[in-house]
């Protein structure tokens, strides 16, 4: 009975999406509506300026002045809050561009959270999670999210989502014969970026075992 009621709860849900306007049933538009919920609720945000800890990231960073601030922030221990050097290196592109303009650092939060919604989106529907797009759009709305979002300091997180997420995506295209090697290479890069955005992306290769495990049954020596 158990059975029945899951291959008709899958049936009604697939008359459901075959029921919508063909527009909406691309996944280009399906994404595309993700980017715009979370631009429509966080765009609040934009007119915000700076609070606690954004003087150390921003306003009063003397290494977002200069080139040699640059190479500061990735050689030169204790030139920022956290060796997050990559995290820093967003913060110095943008202070190039619109110096101490809060706005313009609240924008690339939120669409960097955008991105990293719609990445989680592409994610679950390659793992064959049912609801993949419901999912994605709650972790995107979420209150709990509200803090990375909208406070300038923690780019870190949103920055660090983004590369995590597209770092699972490229290692479950590549497989273990040998075949896409180019996207465990890519795997790699995205890790190596996280961490350079926040340390706490170590535990992505715990991850990875759990994903295997819980999709295969087993871990091998070889994963």
């Amino acid at each position: 009975a158990a059975k029945d009621g899951h291959s008709l709860a899958h049936a009604v849900q697939s008359h459901a999406v075959q029921s919508l306007p063909s527009i909406f049933r691309s996944p280009a538009a399906q994404g595309w509506a993700i980017v715009l919920l979370t631009v429509l609720a966080y765009a609040p945000a934009v007119g915000n300026g700076f609070i606690w800890d954004d003087d150390d990231y921003v306003t009063e960073n003397l290494t977002l002045r200069s080139a040699q601030g640059l190479s500061h922030i990735w050689f030169q221990r204790g030139a920022v809050p956290q060796y997050y050097p990559l995290t820093h290196t967003s913060f110095w592109i943008e202070y190039q561009l619109w110096g101490d303009w809060a706005a313009g650092y609240h924008t690339v939060n939120i669409l960097l959270h955008a991105l990293g919604a719609v990445l989680l989106w592409r994610l679950l529907l390659r793992l064959d999670v049912r609801g993949a797009w419901l999912i994605a759009a709650v972790f995107a709305l979420h209150p709990a999210m509200v803090e990375s979002v909208v406070w300038i300091t923690e780019r870190k997180n949103v920055l660090s989502a983004v590369l995590a997420i597209a770092s699972l995506i490229a290692y479950l295209r590549f497989r273990p014969d040998g075949q896409g090697v180019r996207f465990y290479l890519l795997s790699l890069i995205c890790f190596a970026g996280a961490l350079l955005s926040k340390s706490v992306t170590v535990t992505l290769p715990p991850v990875i075992l759990l994903l295997t495990w819980w999709k295969t049954g087993r871990i091998t020596k070889r994963d």
